[in-house]
C-alpha cells in the first residue's frame, strides 16, 4: 500500500472540506455542520487516493470484496443522514438504488472484457440520475447546498470503485500526475480552443465579454472548486469512459473522439434556454480538445485541466 498517497488523499480531503465548510456559510459549528462535512471528506478521500496511486487497480478481485467496499462507501452518507437529522425513507431508498442498480450491472458484465453492454449501461445508470438530479433529495442540509458536491464525488466515487477497481479497465487513466510533456499538451490544447472559441462565442453571442475587478484569489479559488467538482468527473464520464469504451469498441480513435465530444456537447442542450444549441456546440468544440488532451497523454488529469481553464476563464472574464 503507498502510504505517502494515503497521506497525501487525507490532507487533500481535508483542506476541501474545510474550504466547502466555510463556503457553506452556516454560522455556527454544529452536528449537521460536522456530519456533512465530515461526510465530504470520507468520500473525498477515494477520490483522491485513485489519482494518486495505482495499487487500487484491480484491487477487489471478488464479488464479495466489492460488496464490503460498496457498503463503506454509503456510510458516509449515513453519517450525513445521522448528523443532520434529514434522514428518510425515499432517501435511503434512492441511495440503494443508486449504488445497486449500476454494481448488477457491472456483475453481469465480470465475465466478459470491457466494454460490456454491462459496462455501458452502469455508466448509463451513474450518469443519468446525476445529469437529472435526482440524487439532490438526499442531501438536503443546509436548504440543498451540499446536495451537488456530494452527489458528484459519491458518483465519481462509485465509478472508480465498479471500473478501476472491480473491473480494472484498461485505459481510464485516472491519475492526477502528468509530465513537462502532458503540461505542454494542456497548454496548447487550452490555448487553441481559446483561439477558436472566443471569436466564435462572441460571434454567435454565446458570451459576453464583463469588465471585472481582477481577483487573483478568487480565480483560484473557483479554479480549484471547477477542477474537483466539475472537470474531473465529467471527464472521467465523458473520456476516462465513454471515449474510451468507444475506442475500444470500434477500434477507430478519431470516430470515438468525435462521437464523445458530440455526446458532450447533447449533454449540455439543457442548460438554460431548451434546447440551447449554442450551448451544445460549444460544448461539442470543447470536447474535442478535451479528448485530444485524454488521448495525447493518456490522463483524465490533462483533460480535466484544460476543461477547468476554460471555464474558470470563462466565469471570470465572459458571461
Amino acid at each position: 500500500m503507498n502510504r505517502p498517497s494515503i497521506v497525501i488523499a487525507v490532507l487533500l480531503s481535508i483542506l476541501l472540506s474545510l474550504a466547502a465548510g466555510l463556503n457553506i456559510g452556516v454560522n455556527e459549528i454544529d452536528r449537521a455542520l460536522i456530519a456533512s462535512l465530515g461526510a465530504l471528506f470520507a468520500l473525498l478521500v477515494p477520490f483522491f487516493l485513485f489519482g494518486l496511486s495505482d495499487f487500487l487497480r484491480g484491487s477487489l478481485a471478488r464479488p464479495a470484496s466489492l460488496a464490503l467496499v460498496l457498503v463503506a462507501l454509503a456510510l458516509p452518507c449515513l453519517i450525513y443522514f445521522a448528523g443532520t437529522s434529514e434522514y428518510r425513507l425515499t432517501s435511503l431508498v434512492g441511495l440503494v438504488a443508486f449504488m445497486s442498480v449500476p454494481t448488477a450491472l457491472v456483475l453481469l458484465a465480470r465475465r466478459r472484457p470491457a466494454p460490456a453492454l454491462g459496462d455501458v449501461l452502469a455508466v448509463a445508470a451513474i450518469w443519468l440520475p446525476f445529469d437529472f438530479r435526482l440524487l439532490d433529495g438526499i442531501w438536503s442540509w443546509p436548504e440543498g447546498r451540499a446536495s451537488y458536491g456530494l452527489s458528484v464525488v459519491l458518483a465519481v466515487d462509485l465509478a472508480l470503485v465498479l471500473f478501476v477497481a472491480y473491473r480494472a479497465t484498461p485505459g481510464v487513466g485516472y491519475r492526477f500526475r502528468l509530465g513537462l510533456r502532458d503540461s505542454a499538451i494542456v497548454l496548447g490544447c487550452f490555448l487553441v480552443f481559446s483561439a477558436l472559441a472566443i471569436p466564435l462565442g462572441l460571434a454567435i453571442e454565446f458570451i459576453e465579454y464583463i469588465a471585472r475587478p481582477f481577483d487573483l484569489l478568487g480565480i483560484l479559488g473557483s479554479f480549484v472548486a471547477i477542477l474537483i467538482f466539475i472537470a474531473v468527473p465529467e471527464e472521467l464520464l465523458f473520456r476516462g469512459l465513454i471515449q474510451n469504451f468507444l475506442e475500444r469498441m470500434w477500434k477507430r480513435d478519431l470516430l470515438a473522439l468525435v462521437v464523445a465530444a458530440v455526446i458532450f456537447g447533447a449533454a449540455h442542450l439543457n442548460n438554460g434556454d431548451v434546447p440551447n444549441w449554442s450551448y451544445a456546440l460549444m460544448a461539442t468544440l470543447a470536447g474535442l480538445f478535451y479528448g485530444l488532451a485524454y488521448r495525447w497523454t493518456g490522463a483524465i488529469f490533462a483533460s480535466a485541466l484544460v476543461h477547468a481553464l476554460v471555464n474558470t476563464v470563462w466565469r471570470a472574464f465572459f458571461r
